[in-house]
C-alpha cells in the first residue's frame, strides 16, 4: 500500500514539473519571441522586414530618361525596393532635374519615393531646391511629375534669391510652388511676402497674390493686389516687375503696371504705369499721370519725381489747378 502511494505521489510530482516547464510561460503572458530570448526575437523581426522589401542597396546612383532625353540623376545613401509595388524608398537623397536650355534644379531631402513605372519622385524631409541660377527654395516636400515635367509643392516655402552685386538677396515666403522644366518658370501661387534691400540700407516690403521667377535669368514678377512699401511711400497696382541692370546681378528698377497709385506723406499720384529707379530715387509716371501735391494737381504726358519726390518735372503739362476736397480726402 505504501509502495502504491509512493508511486502515485511520484507521478503527480512529475506532472507538476511538466506544467511548470511547459505551460507557465503562456499563463504568465510571455510571448514566443521572449520565451526563446532577445537575440532570436530580433532575428525574427528582421526576417519579417526582409519579406516586405525585395532588395536593399547602399550608395545608390540612378538616371531617369524620357526617350533620348535625360530627366533626372539620383544619388542616395540607401535604397530599398518594395515587394508590393516594385517602387523604391531612398534615404538622404539628392536629385538633379533637367529643364530646357541647360537649366537644372537640384533637390535634396531626407527621403525619396520613386515610382518606377511613371518616373515620378517624391522628396520629403528638410527639402531644399536650388536652380542653376541660384534661386533656393526650402519646404517640407516636393513632388516631381514626369508627365508634366514639373516640381510641385502645396506647402509653405521660403525663397532666397541670387546674391546681387551689392551682396543683398531677395527673400520671400509663400505657398504652392511650381517649377516648370518646359518654360523654366518658377511660380509661387499664394500668400507672397518679400523683402528687398535697396539703396542706403532702405528696405522694400512687397506683398502680392502670386510671384513668378525665371530659372534662366534674374527676373522677378509679382501679380495680384501688389503692394510695395518703402519707408513712408506706398505703391499699389495689379502687377510689378523687378528689372535688373545689364550685368544681370543688381536690381535697377521696379515697374508697376495696369493702373497704379502712389501715396506718400504730402502727395499722391495715379497713372497707368510707374517705374521706380532706386539708384537715383527717380519715379517716372506714364499713361494719364496725375499728381496731387501741396494743394495742386499736376497733369501731363509724363510726370517725374526726382530726388525721392522732392522735385517734380512735368512733360507737356496740361493743367495746374487747386485740388478739391475729394482729392485731399483721397490722400
Amino acid at each position: 500500500m505504501n509502495r502504491r502511494n509512493s508511486f502515485i505521489l511520484g507521478l503527480l510530482f512529475a506532472i507538476l514539473v511538466v506544467e511548470i516547464i511547459i505551460l507557465a510561460p503562456k499563463e504568465a503572458g510571455v510571448s514566443g519571441d521572449e520565451a526563446v530570448g532577445p537575440a532570436e526575437a530580433r532575428d525574427s523581426a528582421e526576417n519579417g522586414a526582409d519579406r516586405a522589401a525585395q532588395h536593399t542597396m547602399q550608395g545608390v546612383s540612378s538616371i531617369g530618361s524620357k526617350g533620348d532625353a535625360k530627366e533626372w540623376e539620383l544619388d542616395a545613401v540607401r535604397a530599398v525596393r518594395m515587394t508590393e509595388n516594385e517602387d523604391w524608398v531612398i534615404e538622404n537623397v539628392k536629385v538633379k532635374f533637367f529643364g530646357e536650355n541647360g537649366v537644372t534644379y537640384t533637390v535634396t531631402g531626407k527621403r525619396g519615393d520613386v515610382d518606377v513605372k511613371k518616373n515620378n519622385i517624391r522628396i520629403s524631409g528638410d527639402v531644399v531646391t536650388r536652380s542653376s541660377n541660384n534661386y533656393t527654395f526650402k519646404t517640407e516636400a516636393v513632388d516631381y511629375d514626369s508627365s508634366k515635367r514639373r516640381l510641385v509643392t502645396p506647402h509653405d516655402i521660403e525663397m532666397i534669391g541670387p546674391r546681387e552685386g551689392n551682396g543683398t538677396r531677395l527673400r520671400l515666403t509663400g505657398t504652392d510652388l511650381v517649377a516648370d522644366m518646359n518654360t523654366n518658370e518658377i511660380s509661387v501661387a499664394r500668400n507672397v511676402r518679400a523683402k528687398k534691400s535697396i539703396k542706403d540700407g532702405k528696405l522694400a516690403a512687397i506683398a502680392s497674390e502670386r510671384a513668378v521667377f525665371s530659372g534662366r535669368a534674374n527676373a522677378a514678377k509679382f501679380y495680384g493686389d501688389v503692394v510695395i512699401d518703402v519707408d513712408t511711400l506706398r505703391i499699389t497696382g495689379p502687377k510689378a516687375q523687378f528689372l535688373y541692370k545689364p550685368d544681370g546681378d543688381t536690381i535697377d528698377s521696379v515697374t508697376v503696371d495696369g493702373g497704379v497709385k502712389v501715396t506718400d506723406v504730402d502727395k499722391w499720384a495715379t497713372s497707368r504705369k510707374v517705374s521706380v529707379h532706386f539708384e537715383d530715387e527717380r519715379f517716372v509716371f506714364n499713361g494719364a499721370p496725375r499728381v496731387v501735391q501741396s494743394g495742386d494737381e499736376l497733369i501731363g504726358e509724363e510726370i517725374v519725381f526726382l530726388k525721392g519726390g522732392r522735385e517734380v518735372r512735368v512733360s507737356n503739362a496740361r493743367a495746374k489747378i487747386e485740388s478739391t476736397a475729394d482729392d485731399r480726402a483721397a490722400r
